[in-house]
């Protein structure tokens, strides 16, 4: 069955016709929006008309950047090695950096209009960027003038985006010897972390071993990657007035300080009810302790041949179907139309991936698809983003944006049908089995991602003093994986380079890729209670929810499913869905 995707309705190939128009085509949009500038920038105040101009030529050059710029990540990331895939980012974040200074510059402009309601409402297509519009203004006060803007977005495209390529490059590439299946081969730190999900627990400690190994084989580079992205931040959000990276990212994602402290406490209450799960899970996998880091994945029902690529597609379409017809026939479409490359193989990056292409109403997902019961909730993740998405269909290049603990809710919440289905459907002997699986991936969101909450916050604070060695880096991870995971796990083998492991730390200007996570999860576990509550009138309601998410901050859009992300109940009452198959699992083993 094919594995691989088809990006010709993209383009052809990097020499193709239809990619030099669209590169000639950002050409003039840029040309445009600079003579935009040089005719308005020097009036006093915008105007209905001028506004209007240029989100029109803006919209017209996202459409096309946005395109160019996800086939090169595309290639990129299913081939760590295309040069080509590096010119063409390399060349479109160059031409990207020169009309920084308009935006900025746009920015400052529209800031200055004390009536902006009035200006909004002069004019329908106005009013349809109304959101947008509001949000550049608050975002004004942290915008720098327009030579320092265009200054920094040049510099980084041989600063943090350099170190984020080096990374990738490095990580990608890095092999370890393994005897596999009687044979020995090189295998990626990919294929060496899905094989913690392995029946065979001799290859999963052996596994552990060769990546704690291959890590520390590069973890020079890694670090000097991550001090560089980091030690940017801190410069580049200070300068333009933000408390902290943290600062920054809660003000992108649309969300306030009190609902994210009021979902961690949340969260810091239940995770007992995570280490009883770990302490059981050590007995019945045999441990006389407490449960290795190596085993935390582990499967505990018995050996059993691999998962078939077909038969994730067909659980994964009958799952969404149970939910609802569009969602199953959306699902069978991706498949169909080959939007996944799921095949594994060296060279590719070993993280799920859906890139959204908005101007074709299309999306691309990547993931390694090896056979197990992981796969397929990683899957069915991905094209939870990619129906979010289809949900924007129709909506204007500046209004697809939505915040990505929003983004996180969709993907979760199609993994959370999938586990249902699978659990409904089960022989009561493999019940437990799948409750295992289901909060082990709990655990992965909430405990695993907590942790990495830590280490980047208090990586942040100590990085501001100067660079951390790789020694440092390993203290510093270690420490806060035994904060979430308490006593539960046998502390030597604490896996001291996963901070190397989290490709997020590593994405310049995406800081923080861990809470959204965890709120995606726990909204998404929200909103399935509320499913069960609402039935058939849930599922309209949902996706109406999910077309209003780019153009609401999070307390507004949560409010239209009557939910309070300020209220701690709520966040409670999510967990307890997870602590309740907690007790579950304990009783049936």
């Amino acid at each position: 069955m094919n594995m691989t995707w088809d990006l010709d309705s993209l383009y052809p190939s990097f020499e193709s016709e239809k990619l030099k128009e669209d590169r000639n085509r950002l050409d003039q949009y840029i040309e445009g929006l600079k003579e935009w500038a040089a005719a308005n920038l020097h009036i006093e105040g915008p105007t209905p008309t001028a506004t209007e101009a240029f989100l029109r030529i803006y919209n017209q050059y996202k459409g096309v950047y946005v395109c160019l710029m996800a086939y090169a990540e595309l290639v990129l990331s299913a081939d760590g090695s295309s040069q080509e895939a590096i010119n063409l980012l390399d060349d479109i974040e160059k031409v990207n950096a020169e009309i920084a200074s308009v935006i900025a510059g746009f920015k400052r402009w529209l800031a200055a209009e004390p009536n902006m309601d009035e200006l909004i409402e002069s004019s329908a297509y106005l009013q349809e960027h109304a959101f947008y519009l509001k949000e550049l203004i608050a975002q004004s006060s942290y915008a720098l003038s327009e030579e320092v803007e265009a200054t920094i977005t040049k510099m980084q495209s041989t600063g943090s985006k350099a170190w984020e390529r080096l990374y990738m490059e490095t990580a990608s590439s890095a092999l370890a010897e393994l005897e596999v299946a009687g044979k020995l081969r090189k295998v990626t730190l990919a294929e060496l972390r899905s094989m913690a999900y392995d029946h065979n627990p001799m290859l999963r400690k052996a596994a552990y071993e060769a990546e704690t190994g291959t890590c520390k084989s590069i973890a020079q580079v890694c670090a000097a990657c991550i001090n560089g992205i980091s030690g940017e931040a801190l410069t580049v959000y200070g300068m333009r007035g933000y408390a902290s990276p943290l600062d920054k990212v809660l003000t992108a994602s649309r969300m306030d300080r009190e609902t994210l402290n009021v979902m961690l406490s949340a969260l810091q209450e239940s995770l007992p009810s995570f280490h009883k799960f770990y302490e059981k899970k050590a007995v019945l996998l045999g441990h006389s302790g407490k449960l290795p880091f190596y085993d935390l994945f582990a499967p505990i029902n018995e050996e059993k041949s691999g998962i078939a690529y077909e038969d994730a597609q067909n659980t994964i379409i009958s799952s969404f179907g149970a939910f609802s017809g569009e969602l199953a026939d959306f699902a069978r479409k991706v498949f169909e139309q080959h939007w996944i490359d799921a095949e594994p193989r060296a060279g590719k990056g070993g993280y799920g991936m859906c890139i959204d292409i908005f101007p074709i109403q299309e999306s691309r997902i990547m993931t390694q698809f090896t056979g197990n019961s992981m796969d397929i909730a990683v899957l069915a993740h991905e094209i939870g983003h990619a129906y979010h998405s289809s949900c924007l269909a129709g909506q204007t290049m500046l209004n697809t944006d939505y915040p990505i603990p929003i983004a996180e809710t969709a993907s979760i919440f199609c993994e959370t049908l999938v586990n249902q289905t699978l659990i409904a459907g089960a022989a009561e002997k493999d019940i437990a089995p799948i409750l295992e699986r289901s909060i082990s991936d709990a655990g992965y969101y909430l405990v695993d991602f907590y942790a990495r909450y830590l280490f980047e916050v208090r990586m942040y604070e100590r990085r501001a003093s100067g660079t951390l060695s790789v020694q440092e880096f390993n203290e510093l991870m270690l420490a806060c994986m035994s904060e979430a995971y308490g006593e539960s796990i046998d502390p030597d083998t604490l896996h001291s380079y996963m901070w190397l492991g989290k490709a997020g730390y590593f994405m310049a200007g995406n800081e923080f890729l861990n809470f959204p996570y965890s709120f995606g999860l726990l909204f998404s576990k929200g909103l399935y209670a509320e499913y069960l509550k609402r039935g058939e009138d849930f599922v309209d309601q949902y996706r109406l929810f999910l077309s209003a998410t780019s153009k609401h901050n999070i307390v507004d859009v949560a409010a239209k499913m009557s939910i309070d992300v300020h209220s701690v109940d709520f966040w409670r009452g999510a967990l307890s869905l997870i602590e309740e198959d907690i007790a579950e699992f304990i009783r049936r083993t």
